[in-house]
């Protein structure tokens, strides 16, 4: 007789996962344009039902991690115009994002979805807009920061520490103001969560109050601020309400030829721009704990020497997600990425003038079907 064969017992298939799930997992992997998903709910009432739940939503924004840059924000002295970056069928209409003419309020920030505005008379009046959610919240500042002693110049505006595209209604706002002889600088920080502004933290220190858009490194706010002989660098911790400030390398200027960015680590850095050559530099700790400026590489711009005609190349903005400088030239604006230094043009303006980036997940549901589709019934 032959010897019995044993028969292997095989494991049980693996369930298949649900078809809702798989479905999910399939349009999660959508690429991050305005249209994606309101084009997807288009299909049928089902996967319109998935792409505009809001748990979908936050995985989706989770899952491609930092928005598209939908186009910016122009600091105008009569109106905020938003300038679109995208082309069809993802394009924002311009006048969608647009601050109506009538308002005298002017753009001094611009981040995570959200727009601050700040009134050019006493007593100065802040404004939180959402151009996405089309929301506007109104905030009366401390005393102590806007009065006949003090002045309101700057500021910045955030989401709480969830993600570049956080929906959050929640938000902060930080000012900056200066005594009238500009011999004192002065931060303080309002939560719209618990409706409440921070104790005032003050520095002594001479300086021009020149507005400049503040860059979020790690989670500090930093503003540039021009000091003789020397520009430094203005730091307010988030988490513990700390005020500090960084001198830059003596040789470093003029102010137009500056902007903070993040160095590669994440940490405090700078660029620095001079004729068609740029720097950039970072804060790091030398051996004895005291922190340097450190040269990290250069970027070459010889490629827009011939959009120059005679004025020299000015930064006029940071796209802090592209991890990108916006550089003003004879013959537009220029976007200069600083990991690659891949160049891209934005505009053909060729007058100076202030760029606030605006990078944001627009939601599924906020744009019209005859927008996606201009032939649509």
């Amino acid at each position: 007789m032959s010897p019995r064969r044993c028969r292997r017992r095989t494991a049980p298939p693996a369930s298949l996962p649900d078809a809702d799930d798989l479905l999910r997992e399939i349009l999660l992997r959508l690429p991050p344009r305005p249209s994606s998903l309101p084009r997807a709910s288009l299909v049928c009432k089902r996967w319109r039902s998935i792409v505009s739940d809001p748990q979908f939503q936050r995985r989706f924004r989770a899952h491609h991690g930092k928005p598209p840059l939908l186009g910016f924000f122009l600091n105008n002295p009569f109106s905020c115009p938003f300038v679109p970056m995208l082309d069809r069928p993802d394009r924002i209409p311009g006048a969608r994002f647009s601050m109506p003419v009538h308002e005298s309020n002017h753009i001094i920030d611009c981040r995570h979805g959200l727009v601050l505005f700040l009134s050019p008379w006493p007593p100065r009046r802040l404004l939180v807009w959402d151009p996405v959610a089309r929301e506007q919240r109104r905030l009366v500042s401390p005393p102590e920061v806007d009065s006949e002693q003090m002045l309101i110049f700057n500021g910045a505006v955030l989401r709480p520490a969830r993600g570049q595209g956080c929906s959050s209604s929640h938000f902060r706002v930080a000012l900056v103001a200066r005594d009238r002889s500009c011999t004192r600088v002065s931060v303080c920080l309002y939560s719209s969560e618990t409706g409440i502004w921070s104790n005032i933290k003050s520095l002594q220190l001479k300086f021009l109050p020149l507005e400049r858009a503040s860059t979020l490194i790690g989670n500090s706010i930093c503003w540039l601020l021009p000091v003789h002989p020397q520009n430094v660098i203005l730091e307010f911790d988030l988490d513990k309400h700390t005020l500090a400030m960084t001198e830059l390398p003596a040789p470093v200027e003029p102010y137009k030829m500056l902007w903070i960015v993040p160095a590669e680590d994440g940490g405090l850095g700078f660029i620095h721009l001079s004729q068609f050559h740029a720097k950039l530099w970072k804060r790091k700790p030398d051996s004895n704990g005291l922190d340097v400026w450190v040269l990290i590489r250069a970027i070459e711009f010889e490629e827009l020497r011939p959009t120059c005609i005679g004025h020299p190349l000015a930064l006029v903005g940071f796209a802090e997600a592209s991890n990108a400088v916006l550089v003003q030239t004879d013959s537009g604006v220029f976007m200069v990425y600083l990991q690659s230094t891949g160049f891209k043009k934005l505009s053909n303006l060729s007058v100076f003038c202030l760029h606030y980036p605006f990078e944001y997940f627009y939601p599924a549901g906020k744009i019209q079907i005859t927008h996606i589709f201009p032939y649509a019934a």
